[in-house]
């Protein structure tokens, strides 16, 4: 997904091989030295951190609890989205603490997750339709992690020239 996605670093390693006890393979990008983030960045950073669900359903036909550290990561994002970066129209430029939700109506509470589902369902449909729209590339590229368990920038690319 980061390869394909305009406003997210693409990855120079990805690897299949376990990282520790819990990591069962790994994605690597350049590190941004921007400090400051865009709605496109974090919108497309929780289309990334999608992927591995998404990739699951379209080409397992199963899913796993291997993407569990990235869905408890993008809903994590998304709740910053909407309650703390007041990126969310819905909701407005209002800082909703998450700790301290006792102070806050039902009502607000409500328009805060129903904005953070919106955004997950709304990233949810663009990875999916990049996954099957790239199905063919993506395949290829699962061909060479499988072939060579870690992949570099250099066989990246050449494998995504085509987008």
């Amino acid at each position: 997904m980061s390869y394909m996605l305009e406003n997210v670093k693409p990855p120079i390693k990805v690897s299949i091989m376990p990282r520790g006890k819990s990591a069962l393979g790994f994605s690597q990008s350049e590190m941004s030295e921007d400090k400051l983030k865009n709605k496109a960045e974090l919108f497309e950073k929780i289309c990334v951190l999608l992927g591995g669900r998404v990739a699951e359903e379209i080409f397992c036909k199963n899913i796993t609890t291997g993407a569990s550290d990235d869905i408890e990561k993008l809903t994590t994002l998304a709740y910053l989205y909407v309650s703390k970066y007041g990126m969310d129209e819905s909701v407005g430029m209002f800082y909703f603490d998450r700790e301290h939700k006792d102070i806050y109506s039902e009502t607000l509470k409500n328009k805060v997750d129903t904005a953070v589902q919106n955004i997950i369902n709304r990233a949810y449909k663009k990875t999916k339709k990049m996954l099957e729209d790239h199905k063919q590339l993506i395949e290829k590229f699962a061909k060479k992690l499988l072939e060579k368990e870690t992949v570099n920038q250099i066989d990246i690319d050449i494998i995504f020239s085509h987008i």
